[in-house]
């Protein structure tokens, strides 16, 4: 009779058992896990990485330019605020104001001159002996109208003959990788995407760079002011004439210019 008790009471404790594993699952299994979607609502952390600017290249200007302005050029170069105020002559070159074409003609051997081009350097120990203004051709080896005013303007006789005998011309690569020591402070080149620029050159042009671009200093190597666009060679003579001349301290552009062709 024992025994028959004994056996009830195992089958009830296995029946309770199997009972209790089949409401729960099998014994041991791991509870499932709830992942979250990176597309998911609740993912904060997944930001976008702005891409940054593509940077500008200077573009040749003729005439009156239409600036391309760099941000970073303007926000490392600054100029004085002291910087005078003078008119910029315009220009008559195809794409400038006038919208017209002048076809150059071609020069005699006696009309043609040659310009006593030098450096910076040169110029500024030049100085130290004989005060002139400084007359600045500032190129790039990709600009195509700054090496038209070679082939014409800088050849006429009348511009190369009085650049030699008033000024200290320099020629100024405004791309070029030298260290220039200017008034007591080094100027380096600045890499800007595939190409780059001359910081001086920036000082020079007040953050505007436009090729090809005249630059007047005076007889202490301040800046007079930078004239942007090609210039063919009578108007070149009237402006070089006009500055050298020191005209443009007490005489309008416009009044010049009219009583400069008079004479001629």
């Amino acid at each position: 009779m024992s025994r028959f008790f004994f056996v009830m009471l195992l089958v009830c404790c296995t029946a309770s058992v199997l009972f209790a594993q089949g409401s729960n699952g099998r014994v041991g299994a791991t509870p499932a896990q709830t992942s979250l979607s990176p597309n998911s609502a609740t993912s904060k952390s997944a930001k976008t990485t702005p891409k940054p600017p593509t940077p500008t290249r200077p573009s040749t200007t003729l005439g009156n330019p239409t600036v391309t302005r760099n941000p970073d050029v303007q926000e490392r170069a600054t100029r004085p605020s002291s910087r005078p105020a003078t008119y910029a002559p315009p220009t008559t070159a195809k794409g400038g104001a006038t919208g017209s074409s002048t076809k150059a003609t071609p020069l005699k051997p006696a009309e043609r001159g040659v310009v006593h081009w030098m450096t910076l350097e040169q110029a500024l120990e030049k100085s130290k002996t004989e005060k002139r203004k400084i007359f600045v051709d500032m190129y790039t080896d990709w600009c195509g109208w700054c090496k038209h005013m070679d082939s014409t303007t800088f050849v006429d006789a009348r511009v190369a003959k009085y650049l030699n005998e008033h000024f200290y011309p320099v020629k100024f690569n405004a791309e070029q990788d030298k260290d220039i020591v200017f008034k007591d402070k080094t100027y380096k080149f600045k890499k800007n995407g595939s190409r780059g620029y001359h910081e001086l050159a920036i000082f020079w042009l007040n953050n505007r760079l436009s090729f090809p671009t005249t630059v007047f200093l005076d007889e202490n190597q301040q800046l007079i002011q930078p004239v942007p666009g090609y210039q063919d060679a009578a108007k070149m003579d009237a402006i070089i004439n006009y500055f050298g001349s020191d005209s443009h301290k007490k005489t309008p552009w416009e009044a010049y210019e009219k009583s400069f062709s008079h004479k001629k």
